[in-house]
């Protein structure tokens, strides 16, 4: 086991959180890394693996996707590893994944708000030295166990990291098996109620539910045709070919929550891979607000009591929302020492028009839609 190099003092210029590490910023009171050895690449030590993927006890194992070099490549497998779908190839993608930090920044914010615990990653051998560093960053960050699982000889980026964080190595498939199938303390969310993941792509055949009536405060527009994030016509059903949609009933109370939200729930988690557009989603089947209202909504504060979000939303919502403010903590500093009107912080949806619009879509791939506008009868 070798020692830790001691913390570099903080950058408190630092505003947004990057996936970027150094041995000079190695935390010493970090977890250990496990680092299992299978220098013969046997399988039962990859099966074994993944078989102790548990996310109700926060345990998540990943097996990267092979011989993916881009930066955010292992990223979007951790993503996936937690239950989320990205779009298929078919489908044009959100602006997001192309970004790496943006990326790493989504699965960290996952990592946080789902109590994550620990991640067990396969085949780490075949990880990129910049995989490895983003992989670092987000222990530095989650405070995260991990475990990595080495099938065949030790590459040098890998090693280099390793001589800089304390570190304990297994050698025998036994020690692996117990090592891998200890009973950590559970600290996933017992509410969580989305592991048990709905079809993607949406089978042709599913239910589409419309979401509420818009509320007319604030003010927005109502919702209109969905274009991709590369401004080309969306692959999604016409209206023309959808069943008949079913109502959703506007969020009254968390202790009787309606089935039908449930089913929603379900897939927001399993169809929508960014924290901030699922919370947004949630918040559109609960209350009918559409995408041009998104960004003026307001929760209360202290200082402003008066809020547009309801304040009991049942706990599948919270839980997204928690995961969204995370996200936006970690992608701009916001200042609270100040009051929370004057640095946006009470504004959950602070996003521009690509935001909106992959909002939209993502409304759609849940198979949900707009309430239709029943205009006033005219006066003769």
């Amino acid at each position: 086991m070798t020692s830790t190099p001691c913390n570099a003092a903080p950058d408190e210029t630092f505003h947004k959180w990057t996936p970027a590490w150094s041995p000079d910023h190695t935390d010493p009171g970090l977890p250990p890394i496990t680092l299992i050895t299978d220098t013969r690449d046997e399988p039962a030590y990859t099966t074994t693996a993944l078989a102790a993927h548990q996310p109700r006890l926060g345990r998540i194992a990943v097996h990267p996707t092979p011989l993916a070099t881009a930066p955010a490549y292992l990223a979007h497998d951790l993503i996936r590893a937690l239950g989320k779908h990205l779009p298929p190839p078919d489908i044009d993608p959100p602006w997001w994944t192309g970004n790496a930090e943006d990326s790493w920044r989504v699965a960290a914010a996952w990592t946080q708000a789902l109590s994550i615990s620990h991640y067990v990653i396969c085949r780490a051998h075949r990880i990129t030295g910049r995989h490895l560093e983003h992989l670092m960053a987000l222990r530095e960050l989650t405070r995260i166990r991990l475990t990595l699982v080495i099938s065949g000889p030790t590459p040098p980026a890998l090693a280099t990291i390793l001589n800089a964080v304390t570190r304990h190595q297994i050698d025998t498939f036994e020690d692996a098996h117990q090592h891998l199938n200890q009973d950590p303390s559970p600290r996933a969310p017992a509410s969580y109620p989305w592991w048990h993941n709905t079809p993607f792509p949406a089978p042709h055949d599913e239910p589409w539910y419309e979401l509420p009536p818009c509320p007319r405060r604030p003010p927005g527009a109502p919702d209109e045709t969905t274009i991709s994030s590369h401004c080309t016509p969306n692959r999604l059903s016409s209206a023309d070919s959808r069943p008949p949609a079913i109502a959703l009933p506007a969020h009254t109370h968390p202790d009787t929550p309606s089935p039908h939200h449930e089913t929603v729930a379900q897939r927001i988690h399993t169809r929508i891979a960014h924290p901030v557009h699922a919370a947004a989603v949630a918040i559109r089947s609960l209350t009918g607000y559409s995408t041009d209202q998104l960004p003026q909504l307001t929760i209360a504060t202290s200082q402003h009591p008066r809020a547009d979000l309801p304040t009991n939303l049942p706990d599948w919502a919270r839980l997204l929302q928690d995961a969204a403010l995370i996200y936006t903590d970690l992608q701009q500093y916001i200042r609270h020492d100040l009051p929370a009107h004057m640095t946006g912080e009470n504004r959950p949806f602070r996003f521009g028009a690509r935001d909106r619009n992959d909002v939209a879509h993502a409304t759609e791939t849940c198979h949900l839609v707009a309430a239709r506008v029943r205009r006033a009868r005219q006066r003769s």
